[in-house]
């Protein structure tokens, strides 16, 4: 089986990209043979193979390993054949000859070497090629082509894995000396709730912090509580990506929370000499405060990454509010909303909060089922489309206020932040006041 190369263009050379197609087989060959060789490989991916039979080939053995079923030629052949490649790759004919050409296993390293390797060098030659591209475009300033640069590059970044396992001896020394130091480290970022920052720690780096609720909950005026008071408060930086509201609807309530003039005067333009003496009085600070809108969806992660590396750039960042997680378009190709999800929170966990070093708080939709419950409170499983959110949040807090459902309920005007998920800590409930008609929600906490 041969793959023909599609030949690109480096450094003003037509050539093909790097790759060994020996090496990729070699590798196939030796985790047929031994199901052993699959721990050595931990870290390879389908990605890494040039041809794109390999790859799928590659696919076969790994699923069939992660089942805890055998990967010799037999089972790779009924594996491909029940999902129509098998002769895609090349048939059962090909799959036997790499099994019985494969070469002794002590020389797996040599050959995932060689293909991790060659995998790299073209990742790399296409960054270049995408950088070149971009920078020869017409109508991209020196700002954006820095921030496209910066995207590019870190992702074709080679990823410098520790092959070893470490001894919890070696933990013992840098792990007791960061101990010591905790009582006196600074606390993530303030939300602004004080029960909520006493429970949680504020908002940390490279955390994930989920808000989910029902459609009209409050999940927008939470991210807005929050992005005032770090922003107006505080003075840090923050980026809100907000992605079913325009910017301009996001002013109204942020004016609104801020001064206390009612919601609805200011949508309807009718505000008194009191209430513009209260807007007035406010937009001198406000007018000053790090706080930076985005408004144009659909928006990838790798696009709001690239932006917040921008401002990280220029100004700093501190924070970034993403509402909500439901709108922002996957990476890739997705089969289903619950894929679209998966890849979606991933990405902000991965892509965006760890890859930045920041809290990211993103929204997230419920779905129905609290209302067709005797008990209406939301629950971790509630959440819409997708357990992967569960899973890449560092911390869930869940949105409820009981007169959403009985409009007499005796807790009219209070709302409960349910924190159902917190990562390094315990879960608890906030109770705060709901003064939805200045779009803001209150601390009720005791100083």
């Amino acid at each position: 089986m041969t793959d023909i190369a599609d030949r690109q263009t480096v450094g003003g050379v037509e050539r093909a990209p790097a790759y060994d197609l020996g090496a990729e087989i070699a590798v196939l060959g030796i985790l047929m043979t031994d199901p052993a060789a699959m721990d050595t490989a931990e870290h390879l991916t389908a990605d890494d193979f040039y041809s794109p039979k390999h790859a799928d080939i590659y696919r076969a053995i790994a699923k069939l390993h992660a089942d805890g079923d055998p990967t010799g030629p037999q089972a790779v052949v009924g594996h491909l054949a029940d999902n129509g490649n098998l002769s895609r790759v090349g048939g059962a004919p090909f799959i036997t000859t790499t099994w019985s050409d494969a070469p002794p296993i002590v020389q797996l390293g040599y050959y995932l070497t060689r293909v991790t390797e060659t995998a790299q060098v073209r990742r790399l030659e296409a960054a270049g090629i995408q950088l070149t591209h971009a920078a020869t475009t017409p109508g991209r300033d020196l700002d954006q082509l820095a921030a496209l640069a910066d995207q590019i590059i870190s992702t074709a970044r080679p990823e410098r894995r520790s092959q070893d396992l470490t001894p919890i001896g070696a933990l013992i020394n840098p792990c007791l000396e960061d101990i010591e130091t905790r009582a006196n480290r600074e606390p993530g970022i303030s939300t602004g709730f004080k029960d909520l920052d006493r429970l949680l720690g504020g908002v940390r780096p490279a955390e994930l912090t989920t808000v989910a609720g029902a459609t009209g909950m409050g999940k927008s005026i939470f991210l807005a509580d929050v992005a005032r008071h770090v922003a107006f408060r505080l003075g840090l930086v923050v980026a809100y990506f907000s992605l079913e509201m325009r910017k301009e609807m996001l002013f109204d309530r942020v004016l609104s929370a801020e001064t206390r003039v009612p919601h609805h005067l200011i949508h309807a333009g009718q505000l008194g000499d009191e209430e513009w003496r209260r807007v007035t009085d406010r937009l001198g600070p406000m007018a000053q405060a790090p706080l930076f809108f985005a408004d144009d969806p659909p928006l990838s992660v790798a696009q709001i990454r690239a932006r917040c590396q921008r401002l990280q750039r220029q100004r700093g960042l501190d924070l970034v509010l993403v509402d909500h997680m439901h709108l922002v378009s996957p990476s890739r190709r997705c089969n289903s909303d619950r894929e679209r999800l998966e890849d979606v929170s991933r990405g902000l966990k991965l892509d965006l909060a760890m890859t930045l070093n920041l809290p990211v708080i993103a929204a997230a939709q419920l779905n129905r089922n609290p209302s067709a419950r005797p008990d209406k409170r939301p629950q971790l499983s509630d959440l819409k489309h997708a357990s992967s959110i569960e899973q890449d949040s560092d911390v869930v807090i869940l949105l409820h206020r009981e007169d959403y459902y009985d409009k007499e309920s005796p807790r009219a005007g209070e709302a409960d932040f349910v924190v159902a998920k917190n990562r390094t800590g315990a879960t608890d409930t906030i109770t705060v006041a709901a003064q939805f008609h200045f779009t803001r929600f209150a601390d009720m906490a005791i100083a």
